[in-house]
C-alpha cells in the first residue's frame, strides 16, 4: 500500500514519462494503450496514479513540430 506521498511522486512520474516518450514509446501508446507503459504492476493506487499523470500531462503537454535544419529563422539559415 502507497502512502499519499508516494503516490504524489508516482503521479509526477507518470506525467514526466509522459514529456519524455520516445518514438518507440509513442509506438507502444499508440498500440497497446497507456496500461502497456505503466511500471507499476501490483498496486492498483500505484497504477491509477501514475496513469492519471501520465494521461493529464498528455493533454497538457504542447505539440510543438520538430522544426527542419532548413525552416527559416534557424542559426546559420538566411532564409
Amino acid at each position: 500500500m502507497s502512502t499519499d506521498y508516494e503516490l504524489s511522486r508516482i503521479y509526477a512520474q507518470g506525467w514526466n514519462a509522459a514529456l519524455k516518450l520516445t518514438p518507440q514509446q509513442q509506438a507502444v501508446l499508440e498500440s497497446h494503450g497507456v496500461a502497456a507503459l505503466n511500471p507499476h504492476l501490483g498496486d492498483g493506487r500505484a497504477r491509477d496514479r501514475w496513469a492519471e499523470g501520465f494521461g493529464r500531462a498528455l493533454g497538457a503537454a504542447p505539440r510543438v513540430p520538430a522544426r527542419s535544419a532548413d525552416a527559416p529563422g534557424r542559426r546559420g539559415n538566411r532564409g
